[in-house]
């Protein structure tokens, strides 16, 4: 009798879990970090933290970062300009700025509107397909982020902190298609490029204003959190973008939303109105959707692109 042994899970699979615990823990500890420090201090450090983690990576598997920029057209050096002022500074930005006066759960739930943002643009813009079922995912996750953020003594109709993180996922979901159509730099150089400008910046202004440090703890959290989930996080992302392409790995990276929500209920005991468990309902049945439909429609893809190449097989065999 054959001795018992547990299945072992594919190296794509448990890349893109890795990433999706550490991208959804991040929210309730961004949270705890910007409760001790200022915002553009934090999104230093963390930048700092995420270039050593990807720089141990890369020296890890014997390599080095390298030295010039690889020959692209003019639409990907836009594109790269985008992804990393937006991705690398407005977007970390707004969301910390948010964070400071925004509940953790609660952030981390109006999330989702990055994948409200990213269909959108990606449809309108890139003119990437989008059926039924998509456009209406996107209406809950929409009327879950408007019912959480209702605030009627608000000019807006939506409370400053929750418009802050909803601005951020606009942000985040612009960054995610300016990476997805850029194809003449490695997914780990623009990362590198991210958090340097990023990091950049947000020290400069910092020394311009005078932001003064917090205590050694809080600094050592950030660039740990910065090395693990931003750092190591984003490596795994990529590992899983290049081996399961990025509709189904972005399928199940749609849970970290609800990881970083549950995570900061045990950590935090901020109080939670009617509007939250309302809201959530819908948040969860429209992440549902999406998850259902990017990973059919995953599957499919790589049906086509494994059976495309068996026909190329036997052409040649003939």
């Amino acid at each position: 009798m054959a001795p018992f042994t547990l299945p072992t899970l594919p190296k794509p699979l448990l890349a893109i879990t890795g990433a999706t615990l550490l991208f959804g823990t991040a929210t309730p500890l961004l949270k705890i970090l910007v409760d001790g420090m200022a915002p553009l201090l934090l999104i230093a450090l963390l930048a700092f933290g995420s270039g050593a983690g990807i720089l141990c990576w890369w020296i890890a598997r014997g390599r080095r970062p390298a030295g010039g920029l690889p020959p692209a057209t003019g639409r990907e050096h836009w594109l790269l300009s985008g992804t990393v002022i937006v991705g690398g500074f407005v977007a970390p930005v707004t969301q910390c700025f948010a964070l400071t006066i925004t509940p953790a759960a609660t952030a981390a739930l109006l999330l989702n509107f990055e994948i409200v943002a990213t269909v959108l643009l990606a449809f309108w813009i890139f003119h990437e397909p989008a059926d039924k079922r998509i456009g209406f995912a996107l209406i809950l996750i929409f009327a879950g982020s408007i019912l959480l953020g209702w605030n009627g003594e608000s000019a807006f109709g939506v409370s400053l902190g929750a418009l802050g993180i909803i601005l951020s996922g606009f942000f985040w979901g612009v960054d995610n298609n300016c990476m997805a159509h850029i194809t003449a730099y490695s997914p780990a150089l623009i990362g590198l490029y991210k958090v340097i400008s990023g990091g950049s910046i947000a020290a400069v202004l910092v020394i311009v204003l005078g932001e003064s440090l917090p205590g050694t703890g809080l600094i050592v959290l950030a660039l740990l959190t910065g090395f693990f989930s931003f750092g190591f996080g984003l490596i795994l992302f990529i590992v899983a973008l290049r081996d399961m392409g990025a509709v189904r790995a972005g399928a199940i990276y749609s849970a970290a939303p609800f990881i970083g929500c549950i995570a900061s209920l045990f950590i935090f005991s901020d109080t939670l109105g009617s509007q939250f468990w309302l809201a959530l309902p819908l948040f969860a049945a429209g992440a549902l959707i999406v998850i259902h439909e990017q990973w059919n429609l995953g599957r499919s893809a790589a049906e086509k692109r494994s059976g495309g190449k068996r026909t190329m097989n036997n052409r040649k065999q003939q």
